[in-house]
């Protein structure tokens, strides 16, 4: 028998399996990426369950309550579980036409200040080089193009311009974008063809017609990184977050790993200058640079 959150929240408040269905509905003709419709579903249904009544019942109080036990609750969730709880509901009231409790706005979620961890260059060679063929092709790529875990889900073939050197990407919140693809990489994904044939999406579950979802990325990533000895914490992202700190260690300019990145605004791009390792030229001398010396 099934005993997810939903049916939890189900069991204390039968009302609510009809407005479950009626929210993601909703959310899908809004056209919500499938990841958000997942998590705003999972946390309104977690809100449901632990105050045994619906949102629109909640006054503000219940919120404030529910939202000071997440933040209390140990081991804490992390901040991500937090800010889809508030979007969450946000939309459930939105799109069901039911005002927030007494007029008054959910809190805003406060963003940490940690930084992005990432993999040195040695670490990502010693990661591709200890990865069999799929891996490597899906590891590669994700770190060649600077990719999302969905964005490596949603890639096809007919994204990939083999000749021109070019890849679209269908990016976060449908914006798309173009990305370049090394040489080497495109050796290796004309070899993994080979060995996994497909006129669709790149990257299958093994002996399966169907793409791969995140949790597959993240099986491949852990255990390729367990054959490269490095550690087995780090998350995809991990790959991505190196992507653009390589690129400007190499000299390539934050306003164009911004496009690369397909970041809406330059201060999520601009945390990477906190983590990269670029060495000083020596002091500026304007006027030497503007009148050289004959």
């Amino acid at each position: 028998m099934k005993n997810t959150i939903l049916d939890r929240a189900v069991q204390k408040v039968p009302a609510f399996a009809e407005r479950a269905r009626l929210f993601e509905s909703k959310l899908q003709l809004e056209q919500y990426a499938a990841g958000s419709i997942k998590d705003y579903c999972h946390k309104v249904a977690a809100f449901v369950s632990y105050l045994g009544k619906l949102p629109e019942e909640c006054v503000q109080a219940d919120i404030d309550y529910y939202l000071g036990v997440l933040l209390n609750r140990r081991p804490q969730p992390g901040i991500s579980y937090f800010k889809h709880t508030v979007f969450g509901l946000k939309a459930y009231y939105r799109f069901l036409g039911h005002p927030e409790p007494g007029g008054l706005v959910i809190p805003k979620v406060r963003k940490s200040k940690k930084l992005p961890r990432v993999l040195s260059e040695e670490s990502v060679k010693q990661l591709l080089r200890c990865s069999d063929v799929y891996a490597k092709a899906l590891l590669g790529t994700i770190y060649d193009l600077g990719l999302r875990a969905g964005e490596a889900c949603d890639l096809k073939w007919t994204d990939i311009d083999m000749n021109r050197g070019m890849v679209l990407i269908h990016g976060k919140g449908r914006k798309d974008r173009y990305v370049p693809i090394s040489k080497q990489m495109i050796k290796v994904l004309r070899y993994y063809r080979k060995r996994y044939p497909s006129h669709d999406y790149v990257f299958k579950s093994y002996g399966s017609c169907n793409k791969i979802k995140d949790d597959y990325i993240r099986k491949v990533f852990r255990t390729s990184l367990a054959a490269a000895g490095l550690d087995t914490s780090l998350t995809t992202h991990a790959l991505r977050h190196s992507y653009a700190c390589h690129l400007l260690e190499h000299g390539e300019s934050i306003m164009r790993v911004k496009e690369r990145m397909g970041h809406k605004h330059l201060s999520t791009t601009e945390i990477y200058l906190h983590v990269v390792k670029i060495e000083p030229k020596g002091s500026v001398l304007l006027v030497d640079d503007m009148f050289p010396p004959k």
